[in-house]
């Protein structure tokens, strides 16, 4: 049999190969930012904040025969609102700023509420992110019940990396999937630096709760399976 003539038979039976074993099938879905929120508890000298940021965006892939390939869900530091915007704007000092250039911690360097955009002074740590780092070893279950799944990842704060294990609880819905999760944080782990006002300190260890919707990607060309 000449060479010509074997490729053209491994090619005539690959269809019926993959046939027979299954073709592999994966779904992108990213964060919708009208149906989600995150939730930080932050415990104060005179009791605590819960703040609340709708400012969310994140992807997750899912495939056929391998579960979670790919997971991250961030949220702006902007869209902490306390209700206070004094409050607001020293969150983002405290968490965006970076203390080797700027003028914080050593003063205050809100002006009307806000940080100038150039400069020193300005945002340099937009966002606080977690991301999966080994979601292919994970199983995903096919039904509707909530499943809860632990991922293993990186929490980016401040500029700052640190290994952490999640537990999410993923649940299906009409229009995705929606994941949720719960974790407490060292603030000086990721050297965070919120310093005092009006004599209320806050304490270091903080509450992270978040609750996002995932939908189909629009710009997948792969029809979502799941």
């Amino acid at each position: 049999m000449s060479t010509l003539t074997l490729i053209m038979a491994i090619c005539s039976l690959t269809p019926q190969a993959h046939a027979r074993g299954g073709v592999q099938k994966k779904a992108v879905f990213e964060v919708d930012p009208f149906s989600s929120r995150a939730m930080v508890t932050v415990r104060h000298t005179f009791g605590s904040y819960d703040i609340p940021n709708t400012n969310a965006r994140g992807e997750m892939e899912i495939s056929s025969d391998q579960g979670i390939r790919r997971f991250w869900v961030a949220f702006g530091i902007e869209g902490f609102d306390s209700g206070n915007r004094t409050l607001n704007c020293h969150l983002q000092e405290a968490l965006g700023l970076d203390y080797r250039q700027s003028n914080f911690p050593d003063r205050h360097v809100c002006e009307n509420d806000r940080l100038p955009m150039k400069g020193k002074n300005a945002v340099r740590y937009p966002e606080v992110a977690f991301r999966s780092i080994d979601g292919g070893s994970i199983p995903w279950g096919m039904g509707d019940e909530p499943r809860e799944l632990s991922l293993a990842g990186t929490w980016s704060i401040h500029g700052v990396d640190l290994p952490a294990t999640m537990k999410i609880q993923f649940q299906k819905t009409e229009k995705g999937h929606r994941a949720r999760g719960k974790s407490k944080i060292s603030l000086k782990d990721f050297g965070v630096i919120v310093k005092e006002f009006l004599f209320i300190s806050v304490k270091d260890e903080v509450q992270v709760e978040w609750d996002v919707e995932f939908r189909p990607d629009p710009m997948d060309a792969s029809p979502p399976f799941i």
